[in-house]
């Protein structure tokens, strides 16, 4: 994974908006970006930087320890695993611990506007085969929480390219707020 360094570079142009009120198909894409409320641009801003840190960190590493972004204001704060490497738990542990953490710092520090999340991921194909990425929550205290997928494709000479990225509405919220407005976002 440590081909992905030049990828970095090309995020900031492939990135573009990350986060959309209603995922327009690409001829609405320039006017959604408009319309967009200055919530939704601070999450999309919020979640460039998370995306562009984590794949520094592939880059520099192979590999993702989960890790999260709170922002009060204009101030971002990084949020991760700070004890000794080999006491750290597995990676999915540490993301459900994470949340978890993420979701209580919204509850009682009630100054923080954002929060974001991001780990490297797996999704199943149809094929059924899997795809790693990074995978992006971003939530606002007054706008829907979403999350983002970032494929990373194994091309030819097997290297690691981006692939197109993905993103939608969720109902799994950093802001327990957001969790208690659908009874159906239960972590």
């Amino acid at each position: 994974m440590r081909n992905i360094g030049i990828l970095a570079l090309l995020l900031g142009t492939l990135c573009g908006p990350v986060l959309a009120a209603d995922a327009p198909d690409k001829a609405g894409q320039s006017d959604a970006k408009a319309e967009k409320s200055p919530q939704q641009q601070a999450m999309d801003q919020l979640a460039q930087a998370g995306i562009r840190e984590s794949l520094k960190a592939i880059h520099e590493s192979g590999g993702l320890y989960p890790f999260g972004l709170i922002q009060t204001g204009d101030k971002v704060q990084a949020i991760g695993y700070s004890g000794k490497k080999e006491d750290a738990p597995p990676e999915e542990q540490w993301a459900e611990h994470l949340f978890v953490k993420l979701r209580d710092i919204g509850k009682t520090q009630p100054q923080v506007d954002m929060m974001a999340m991001f780990r490297l991921h797996k999704i199943d194909n149809k094929d059924g085969s899997k795809t790693l990425g990074v995978w992006a929550e971003v939530d606002h205290r007054d706008v829907r929480p979403w999350v983002i997928f970032l494929p990373l494709i194994k091309n030819e000479d097997g290297k690691y390219e981006l692939g197109d990225m993905v993103y939608y509405a969720t109902d799994q919220a950093l802001f327990e707020e957001h969790a208690r407005e659908n009874p159906a976002a239960k972590k």
